[in-house]
């Protein structure tokens, strides 16, 4: 094996693959990147067996091959090289020189037919999307995922593609994610084919939040292609191949846990309403993150107490519909989540009666809903 590359295109190959390598594993091989130099190009790859993923890096090939090399040396190498042409050339003996200038390193090398076999997925249905909508339906969504292993379904992202069953919602695709204290769902409308429908698969935070990386330092008109098995799901973008295996079990049924009806209706500014969370929640840490939402008039109340600390009340201007006096607790943090996701200037929130979840959308109608249960104190109980 030997090619000549740029160490700006190798650097971005070698951190996008580097992040998914285990180095903490009984099988020290998946702790290693495989490079293979053929005809067709320079290809990097890195396999943890619950996710795998490949992509082209641009190179002129010497001469056909591959090696496998460790991940947390190469990076290390890689990152320190200077912004030039750097040369890789495989011995005899197993070890991989790297050159540059006069410089040089040798980094010895394992046999690549011991490595894993990226897995494709074929038997399966597919759809396309555009990138940065998916991108953004990712970042509204997986924030509200399960960090919890006994909740190991609930680490997962629900994707659903096919016809909304819910009154209302248009949407043909749609990512779903809750921890069980609240719950965020984004649905999109695409150009869908006649046997691109009916998927619902449930996939793992952690692969979500590497395509995002990918999908977000992309560039072009390229669309994402989506395929999903029984068992695993493939993304496809530009020259990147991303595997991964599924979550299995069953999902909880979302539908059952959005409010029918609200008793008051709340048209914030959006980044008023982070800002005044984000200073309440300074005195709310004290005392589990507990703000009082408190509705007075034409504003909203947000009021925290925690002994020894002091006591906040941040009025925030709004439109108000609905009942005029209203009282509950939210844990803070929950809601902050949410609105550091929000692209719309301003958000609804809807309080339900009787201690009832909150919701908050984006707009009127649109395809952006997060739900958070609220929290009983002594005052409201």
């Amino acid at each position: 094996m030997e090619f000549v590359c740029n160490n700006k295109d190798l650097q971005r190959g070698v951190s996008a693959v580097e992040k998914i390598v285990t180095t903490r594993s009984t099988l020290p091989i998946i702790g290693n990147i495989l490079f293979e130099a053929s005809k067709n190009g320079l290809h990097i790859s890195a396999n943890n067996l619950e996710m795998g993923i490949r992509l082209s890096v641009k190179a002129k090939i010497g001469k056909e091959g591959a090696a496998l090399l460790p991940a947390k040396t190469l990076g290390g190498v890689v990152s320190k090289l200077p912004d030039r042409n750097v040369g890789f050339k495989l011995s005899e003996k197993g070890t991989v020189r790297i050159s540059y200038d006069q410089s040089h390193f040798n980094v010895h090398t394992l046999p690549p037919d011991e490595f894993p076999v990226l897995p494709k997925v074929k038997e399966g249905k597919s759809f396309s999307i555009d990138p940065k909508t998916f991108a953004s339906m990712i970042r509204q969504t997986i924030f509200a995922v399960s960090s919890s292993e006994e909740k190991y379904v609930l680490t997962g992202v629900l994707l659903e593609v096919g016809k909304a069953s819910l009154p209302g919602d248009r949407s043909n695709i749609r990512l779903v994610a809750t921890d069980g204290y609240r719950l965020a769902k984004r649905g999109e409308s695409i150009k869908l084919g006649g046997g691109e429908g009916g998927i619902g698969v449930i996939v793992p935070a952690k692969t979500l939040q590497e395509l995002s990386r990918l999908l977000e330092a992309g560039k072009g008109e390229e669309e994402l292609k989506v395929t999903a098995s029984s068992d695993q799901i493939a993304f496809k973008y530009q020259d990147v191949y991303l595997v991964s295996r599924l979550i299995q079990g069953q999902f909880p049924d979302y539908k059952q846990v959005i409010p029918k009806k609200s008793a008051t209706r709340i048209v914030l500014g959006s980044r008023l309403f982070l800002e005044a969370a984000e200073r309440t929640a300074v005195i709310a840490s004290g005392s589990a993150n507990i703000v009082r939402f408190e509705v007075k008039a034409n504003s909203l109340h947000l009021s925290a107490s925690t002994p020894d600390v002091g006591t906040i009340d941040e009025v925030v201007e709004a439109e108000i519909k609905g009942e005029k006096k209203s009282q509950i607790a939210f844990n803070i943090r929950l809601i902050s989540d949410m609105l550091k996701t929000v692209e719309n200037e301003s958000v609804i929130l809807e309080l339900a009666e009787s201690l009832g979840p909150g919701t908050v959308k984006q707009d009127e109608g649109g395809d952006y809903l997060y739900i958070v249960m609220p929290i009983r104190t002594q005052e409201g109980a």
